[in-house]
């Protein structure tokens, strides 16, 4: 990795290590070497505190006073909050505000859908993550409340935060058929029911939990 290289240096510092940390090579448990980090982007330790201050907000690490900086490992109980967070939020944007979601967004949630259901069939999970993000940026960012667009993206980073192998067909097509109802209710203008399928199904824990633990279990610190 060469010297960076850009005006906003804490934000691409926080970019790097977040790539880091989908590639792998930034572990739950595992500790940063704030020193080492610095030589090998060429930079001071500045803005690296900075970025590292930023992740801890958001609770990807612990920052330890006088002894560095923790990976937090993700729990089923992180899990639970996050989807129980996002559920509320996403229902709460699209039942105040579904006179802000028109036929071209209703497309686009329309054709991300489709990428969807034809990447599961052959079998591609390469960009299963980044497409269905996109798919709920749709509708959260026809939102004119912006604390809560910003609010919302970096706990559904926390849920896909490190690499995960273990892709249940299954479960993704469920998800792509939550899609597609909540679309039609969409075209309805039916925004309390669409944002009842967010809510009490799509990012249900309890509705999802069987397809959660099956997901998370190699990767996050599950109950005793």
């Amino acid at each position: 990795m060469g010297a960076l290289k850009f005006s906003s240096l804490s934000e691409q510092v926080y970019a790097y290590l977040r790539t880091e940390m989908i590639n792998g090579n930034l572990t739950p448990g595992s500790t940063i070497n704030i020193g080492e980090i610095a030589s090998e982007l060429g930079i001071s330790k500045t803005p690296l505190r900075d970025a590292l201050i930023h992740l801890e907000l958001e609770g990807f690490v612990t920052i330890i006073p006088r002894r560095g900086v923790l990976v937090n490992e993700l729990k089923i109980s992180d899990v639970k909050n996050a989807y129980e967070a996002v559920g509320l939020i996403e229902a709460f944007i699209v039942e105040k505000g579904i006179e802000h979601i028109t036929s071209s967004h209703i497309q686009e949630l329309q054709k991300l859908n489709e990428i969807m259901i034809k990447d599961i069939q052959n079998n591609d999970f390469s960009r299963i993550f980044e497409t269905n993000l996109e798919f709920h940026s749709v509708y959260v960012d026809s939102s004119d409340n912006e604390l809560l667009q910003k609010f919302i993206l970096p706990i559904k980073h926390r849920l896909y935060d490190f690499p995960r192998h273990n892709f249940i067909p299954e479960w993704e097509m469920r998800n792509c058929e939550e899609h597609r109802q909540f679309i039609e209710q969409l075209k309805k203008g039916n925004g309390k029911e669409a944002g009842s399928i967010l809510r009490d199904k799509h990012w249900s824990y309890e509705y999802q939990k069987d397809f959660i633990y099956a997901f998370y279990k190699k990767n996050v610190k599950m109950p005793d």
